[in-house]
């Protein structure tokens, strides 16, 4: 089992989530990206946020809590529970993927848990970025 070292907190989506949380969580690639669809409720109706991980070389998800392939500390565990980005700087398997890349590519390890959806996603991605809110089109 692969390491993951300490958390780091990157991104808290409960300071624009309400408080019951996501209403929805999509996952799809579009090219090397990896883009997670956050929809949810807010007072303009029903909105989404789209979580892009750029240049993904590795990514899974698995209900959450649950076993899992990487041993994540028990402190990290309490960060997952309240649904916040976690970024792994001493991540074995980002590690690894850089030694694959050469040096010639960054990889960094992030996991995020959808409470509400029950859902842990884990991704090796070079960055994280956050878009824009959109209302959604019924």
């Amino acid at each position: 089992m692969m390491k993951i070292g300490r958390g780091i907190e990157v991104l808290d989506p409960y300071e624009w989530l309400p408080g019951h949380g996501e209403n929805a969580v999509n996952v799809r690639t579009e090219g090397t990206d990896l883009i997670v669809t956050i929809q949810y409720d807010s007072d303009a109706g029903e909105c989404e946020r789209e979580l892009r991980c750029a240049s993904a070389c590795s990514f899974y998800s698995q209900l959450f809590p649950g076993p899992s392939m990487l041993e994540v500390e028990e402190r990290d565990v309490a960060l997952l529970l309240r649904g916040v980005l976690v970024e792994y700087p001493d991540s074995d398997a980002a590690k690894a993927w850089v030694r694959h890349f050469v040096n010639s590519r960054d990889v960094r390890h992030y996991s995020i848990a959808f409470v509400a959806e029950n859902l842990l996603l884990e991704v090796l991605a070079s960055d994280v970025s956050l878009g824009e809110p959109t209302i959604r089109s019924i």
